[in-house]
């Protein structure tokens, strides 16, 4: 198996864990070259898809249509312990090798998801629209449209928490709809831990299109509105639905699934992940 591998790709904090995968392929009968166009590779490992960062964009464009793309980034259930790792793209578009799994990782990242419930408030998360993931246009006028659907079945006071590391100016919007709020956040951590779990207290409701505040909201017990390439459409309803009367379903096989999405270093150096994935090569 030929593997074209691009550390160079990685922020500061996915080093360790992309050498940790290199690790991970030694000893088997690869040939692997690293930070090398490879156009005849059979799979390519690349750090994230925050395509303005780390020279990351010509190599997903490149290889995206024509390999097996192996995606490793930030995960969503231990932020900075844990790294999600899908093969041929991202969120629900990728493929993990969960669909027939235990619940033993459930056990192992300690998830016990807070009852479904309802607040006052709707919070709906803008993202980095420097991402692959995002493919909603605009997001000044993807908010807009957001608040349309929401007015047009509720009063609720709405906040629009702003991506930390993607700033817009949305203040215009806060004058254009009654009881709009801006929320902005405030660092509680490191650079990527903020105060999103206090803004979800009281909230009825999250609007996102397929980031990590909307695993983060359903394990709070938060229901959430998410676009289809969402990891939590499952446990979710689809953007545009009954703002007020959200479903609520069985989180069970979503925990189970979401669990085999995310590693930790040391299981990602004993090839754990990549004993699972490759089998989908």
């Amino acid at each position: 198996m030929k593997i074209a591998l691009f550390p160079d790709t990685c922020a500061i904090a996915g080093k360790p864990v992309m050498k940790a995968f290199i690790k991970s392929l030694q000893g088997e009968d690869y040939d692997i070259c690293l930070n090398t166009d490879r156009p005849n590779a059979d799979v390519v490992v690349m750090w994230s898809v925050l395509l303005n960062m780390y020279g990351r964009k010509p190599i997903y464009q490149y290889y995206k249509p024509k390999t097996k793309l192996l995606i490793i980034e930030v995960g969503g259930l231990l932020r900075n312990e844990s790294w999600r790792i899908g093969l041929g793209g991202i969120n629900a578009e990728a493929n993990f090798a969960n669909d027939d799994v235990d619940d033993a990782r459930i056990k192992k990242f300690h998830l016990n998801p807070k009852p479904w419930r309802s607040g006052t408030h709707i919070i709906i998360c803008t993202q980095n629209t420097n991402s692959a993931a995002w493919h909603g246009g605009n997001m000044i006028e993807w908010v807009d449209k957001q608040l349309q659907w929401i007015r047009s079945q509720s009063n609720r006071k709405v906040f629009i928490r702003i991506h930390p590391r993607h700033k817009i100016n949305a203040q215009p919007l806060t004058k254009k709809y009654k009881d709009v709020h801006i929320s902005t956040p405030k660092p509680t951590g490191n650079v990527d831990e903020v105060d999103f779990k206090k803004l979800l207290q009281d909230a009825h409701a999250v609007v996102n299109y397929n980031s990590n505040p909307a695993i983060e909201s359903v394990l709070e017990g938060v229901p959430v509105f998410v676009d289809n390439s969402s990891l939590c459409r499952s446990v979710g309803n689809t953007i545009g639905g009954d703002i007020e009367n959200p479903v609520t379903p069985d989180r069970t096989e979503w925990l189970k699934k979401i669990s085999y999405c995310e590693w930790f270093v040391d299981e990602i150096e004993q090839g754990l992940p990549w004993r699972r994935l490759k089998e989908a090569i």
